[in-house]
């Protein structure tokens, strides 16, 4: 049968070359396993299969979600009849994975016997209580079969981090330890690379609520004690609203980026009341990191001011990522996609043009800051910016802001003084720093797949659908903006089933009833469809 029939067949009929589809075990239902914790089952099961048969394996450490464990050729037959026989198998599916052929998903016991591939994708699928968020062959463990050389060499089916065969006078014993678990490996897997990045990464968001009466009062009496009056844009309640954006940030790191180590939440005298005590979140007051600059710069409504002073955070990692609080991870990364292992930070420029020209007191102040920070690469490296970074974590090194504190006292200061935004601005952590420390040889542009969603239009729904059923994109943004065709509570809505859809499972900060309300409970289950319905409404 022609190959392309065959596979119209399958997608119309269900069937391939007259063979009925197999019938493949259900997803269970799990609200609290992200995939790497569902990755760490699914191979925690795979050796407890093995390790009951007493079949010898090891672990192969590899950088990616899914884990892998090899065994040797020579015990494939009885390692596919443990399987076959252990009735811990009937949840769990298997893809046989070929080069250049995609693999049909089975059941694993009933199909072990049969499989003949010499590398098998093993899963139990899972599914969220919303349905929103699948956790499938993605987060597999790799069971391969290795060939033994008559020297006594094992040859892998693929590549590994340390190429395809390990030599007999290297198969030395060793653990490799994956979660809270002890593994057999080899010794060659658990030696430190050259490329693996050895130092801790710390996570920094700016916070504000501005529905808080206390922060609305403190906010207004200041600025008309100061004569200030701030523009819509920079100013207005879409600046400061908060629709718990920074819980659902927060669940997209602990479901994505479990190597952060800690988390700090800078703050004007404010706590998320769903924000509980729990290791490896910090509050950190705006009077903790203006030292000798409080009594004079505070309080600010200013992120660009806030921004100037994160370095100061006591306990903060030479290392760390700073986030504004609609900024998300939508899928698993590593750390390497923000920092190298040499410590050198990465960026990531935009599209968007910053303007050519002096700035002028009509630009907006994102734009102002933009020509402000370029004027000073300009004088220091005789050399002009173009972009402006997407809307994505900013990898920052504390000693490199520490560095630009003193080259560039009087900006910093004047923008850490600055109690609005201003066109006198500079942006440090959001463009500055990376041309600068580009200049200086400790960054390097890269790539990264981001989205920056439009909150504010009915236009960018369409994205938010697509994020849903695809997850392809490394981190995206919900920006709220001054202007659109949303009412709030439109945005709300929209924010709130996307968020819930996307990220539904709770994080270890969050208080017990945190994300229990029917609210949220019924966002996630109709996100998508709510938010087509909002699109068709406007």
């Amino acid at each position: 049968m022609e190959a392309g029939v065959r596979r119209w067949l399958a997608k119309v009929g269900g069937r391939t070359a007259g063979k009925a589809r197999p019938v493949l075990p259900p997803a269970r239902v799990r609200n609290d396993l992200g995939p790497h914790d569902a990755a760490r089952e699914n191979l925690e099961f795979v050796a407890e299969v093995l390790q009951s048969r007493g079949i010898p394996f090891w672990v192969i450490r590899d950088r990616g979600v899914r884990h892998r464990i090899a065994v040797r050729k020579t015990d494939k037959t009885e390692t596919l009849a443990a399987f076959a026989e252990s009735p811990i198998c009937e949840d769990f599916r298997v893809v046989p994975v070929r080069p250049g052929i995609k693999g049909v998903a089975q059941p694993l016991r009933s199909a072990a016997l049969s499989l003949a591939a010499d590398v098998l994708r093993i899963y139990r699928p899972l599914v969220s209580g919303s349905k929103t968020l699948k956790l499938s062959a993605d987060c597999a463990c790799d069971l391969e079969f290795w060939d033994e050389s008559p020297s006594g060499s094992l040859v892998a089916p693929r590549p590994t981090l340390i190429g395809d065969t390990v030599p007999a006078n290297a198969l030395e014993p060793a653990e490799l330890v994956i979660g809270d678990r002890a593994h057999p490996s080899l010794a060659a897997f658990t030696k430190p690379l050259v490329d693996d990045l050895a130092f801790p990464i710390d996570a920094v968001y700016t916070w504000v609520d501005g529905g808080d009466p206390a922060w609305r009062a403190r906010r207004d009496q200041t600025l008309t004690a100061l004569g200030l009056t701030p523009s819509r844009a920079d100013g207005g309640d879409s600046r400061y609203a908060s629709r718990d954006e920074l819980r659902y940030s927060l669940r997209s790191l602990a479901m994505f980026a479990p190597w952060i180590r800690h988390v700090w939440i800078v703050t004007d005298g404010q706590r998320p009341e769903w924000l509980r005590d729990a290791p490896g979140v910090t509050v950190v007051d705006h009077r903790d990191i203006f030292t000798d600059q409080a009594a004079t710069a505070l309080p600010t409504f200013n992120s660009h001011a806030i921004e100037t002073q994160l370095h100061h955070i006591d306990g903060l990692a030479e290392h760390f990522l700073y986030f504004n609080d609609d900024f998300f991870l939508g899928r698993p990364v590593r750390p390497d996609a923000f920092f190298h292992a040499n410590g050198i930070s990465q960026f990531f420029p935009s599209p968007t043009a910053i303007p050519p020209g002096p700035r002028t007191d009509r630009d907006p102040t994102w734009i102002a800051a933009g020509k402000n920070n370029r004027a000073l690469i300009e004088r220091e490296f005789g050399r002009s910016t173009a972009s402006a970074l997407k809307h994505a974590p900013y990898a920052l090194r504390r000693s490199v802001l520490a560095e630009m504190e003193e080259r560039f006292a009087d900006e910093i200061e004047r923008t850490a003084h600055s109690r609005i935004r201003s066109v006198n601005d500079v942006a440090l952590v959001s463009s500055l720093y990376h041309y600068y420390a580009f200049s200086t040889a400790r960054a390097v542009p890269a790539e990264v797949a981001v989205d920056t969603v439009p909150l504010s239009h009915s236009s960018g729904q369409a994205t938010l659908d697509r994020l849903l059923a695809k997850r392809d994109r490394d981190c995206f943004c919900l920006n709220d903006m001054a202007s659109g065709d949303l009412s709030e509570a439109d945005k709300y809505r929209v924010a709130m089933a996307f968020m819930e859809a996307y990220l539904p499972i709770p994080g270890p900060f969050e208080t017990s009833d945190a994300g229990d309300t029917d609210e949220a409970g019924e966002a996630g289950e109709a996100g998508a469809e709510l938010i087509g319905t909002v699109r068709s409404a406007t």
